[in-house]
C-alpha cells in the first residue's frame, strides 16, 4: 500500500502551518537506520521514503520545492520513483550539499528549523554555525512528533496490516509449537508467516521456561544471551513479544503459551493482566487523559494482589517508541492514536505480561489486533 498525494498534502501543509508560528522559514530533517529515538521516522513521515541504509536529510523550504540527499545513489534513486520528493540526491558529503542547498534558495532562511536538535551532529552543528552566523536554529522536533500522533485513514490502514501480521505469526507459533524445538525455531515460524503476510522489519523477543515463585518473564533476544537458544521443553512457558512492521508501521502483540500442561500459578498472572487490560481499554476514548486509564488498570491489578509495573507500552507509528504510557502520562487520547499496551503484573520477584495494539477512535478504541486472549496450552 502506497500512501497518497492527499495524506502528502495533508502533511505538508501542516507541517507549514507549524513553520509559520515559529518564525521558521526552512526546515532541515534528517534520519538514519537507527530506529530508537526519533532518527528514523520524521524523515519518513515527511518525504514517504525508507532510508535503507547510511544518513539521509531533506531541506523543506516553506514556499520552494524541497531537496533530499540520500546516502547512496540506489536510495537516491529509488527515491525519485517511489517518494513524494522529486529532487532526491545522491550525497558524499550530507553537510556541504546541506550547506550547499541552503545557499542555493532563492531567500536565504533566517530561522531554521531542526527536526531534531537533540539528535543533530555536533560537526553538522558546527558547520551550520560557521557558514550562517546570523542564522537562527529552532527546535521543531516537538512540532513534528505532535503531527505524528494523530494518524490518518492511511496510516491506520498500514498500522492494521502490520496487526495482522502479528496475529497470523502468532497462529503459526500455536499450530506447530511443540516440545523439543529450539527458541530460534519458534522465531523462524513467526517470522516466516509475518514476512509471507508483508511484514518489512521485525522486533521479536522471546522468553522459554518453567513458570514458577521466582520467575520474570521478561523476553529478550536470542543474540543477547549466553545460550543462544535454548530447547523447549514439556512444562515451559513462552512468552512472545510480537513486533512487525508494515509499510513502515509498527504494531505489538504480547502473547503467553503453556507448553505440554496448564500452569495455575501463570493463569493468575494472566488474568489480573487481561482484567487490567480491559479496565483500562474501557476509558480509551477521546478526551480521556493516558495516565487516567492507566491508573483503572492499576486498581484492578492490585484488588487482585498483584503491582502493576512497567514499561507498561507506548505509543507507535513510524517509529516503535514515539511515547512512554505510564502512570504519570499526561497525553490526552485523541482519534487516531495508536497505543501498545501490555502491563506488567508482579508479585514479588515474579512477573508477567500480555498486550496487543489499539487505536483510538472518534467514539472510543479498536483492538486492531484479532488474536485470542487466552492462555492456551499446546
Amino acid at each position: 500500500m502506497s500512501l497518497s498525494e492527499k495524506e502528502r498534502d495533508r502533511r505538508h501543509s501542516e507541517v507549514r502551518k507549524r513553520m509559520k508560528e515559529k518564525g521558521v522559514d526552512t526546515l532541515l530533517a534528517f534520519g538514519d537506520t537507527g530506529d530508537w529515538g526519533l532518527r528514523y521516522g520524521n524523515l519518513r513521515y515527511l518525504t514517504n521514503s525508507k532510508v535503507m541504509f547510511g544518513n539521509s536529510a531533506l531541506i523543506f523550504p516553506m514556499d520552494q520545492e524541497p531537496v533530499m540527499f540520500m546516502f547512496s545513489g540506489l536510495q537516491a534513486g529509488w527515491a525519485k520513483r517511489l517518494s513524494w520528493i522529486n529532487d532526491a540526491r545522491f550525497s558524499p558529503n550530507l553537510i556541504s550539499d546541506i550547506v550547499n542547498a541552503l545557499k542555493a534558495l532563492k531567500v536565504r532562511p533566517k530561522g531554521l528549523g531542526v527536526v531534531s536538535l537533540s539528535s543533530l551532529p555536533l560537526s553538522w552543528y558546527e558547520r551550520l554555525r560557521q557558514e550562517f552566523p546570523s542564522m537562527g536554529l529552532v527546535e521543531m522536533g516537538p512540532e513534528i512528533e505532535q503531527m505524528r500522533y494523530i494518524k490518518g485513514e492511511e496510516e491506520i490502514e498500514l498500522a492494521q496490516r502490520s496487526a495482522q501480521a502479528a496475529d497470523k505469526g502468532f497462529d503459526e507459533v500455536v499450530k506447530f509449537l511443540k516440545p523439543g524445538m529450539r527458541e530460534f525455531e519458534v522465531l523462524s515460524l513467526l517470522e516466516r508467516a509475518m514476512k509471507a503476510a508483508g511484514g518489512d522489519d521485525f522486533f521479536d523477543l522471546i522468553f522459554s521456561g518453567p513458570f514458577e515463585p521466582g520467575v520474570k518473564m521478561a523476553p529478550f533476544a536470542i543474540t543477547g544471551r549466553k545460550e543462544p537458544s535454548r530447547m523447549i521443553q514439556a512444562g515451559d512457558s513462552l512468552l512472545l513479544e510480537i513486533t512487525p512492521r508494515y509499510g513502515g508501521y509498527w504494531s505489538q502483540l504480547v502473547r503467553v503459551i503453556n507448553v505440554g500442561r496448564e500452569n495455575q500459578l501463570l493463569a493468575k498472572y494472566h488474568r489480573a493482566a487481561r482484567d487490567g487490560i480491559e479496565a483500562a481499554t474501557r476509558h480509551f476514548r477521546p478526551g480521556i487523559k493516558l495516565g487516567q486509564a492507566v491508573h483503572e488498570a492499576k486498581k484492578v491489578i492490585e484488588s487482585a494482589g498483584f503491582d502493576l509495573r512497567g514499561p507498561m507500552g507506548h505509543l507507535c507509528g513510524l517509529n516503535l517508541v514515539e511515547a512512554r504510557v505510564e502512570l504519570e502520562s499526561e497525553d490526552i487520547l485523541q482519534p487516531g492514536m495508536i497505543i501498545l499496551f501490555h502491563p506488567l503484573v508482579g508479585s514479588g520477584d515474579t512477573q508477567m505480561f500480555s498486550g496487543e495494539t489499539y487505536v483510538i477512535t472518534p467514539d472510543g478504541h479498536r483492538c486492531l489486533n484479532q488474536a485470542p486472549d487466552i492462555l492456551p496450552t499446546v
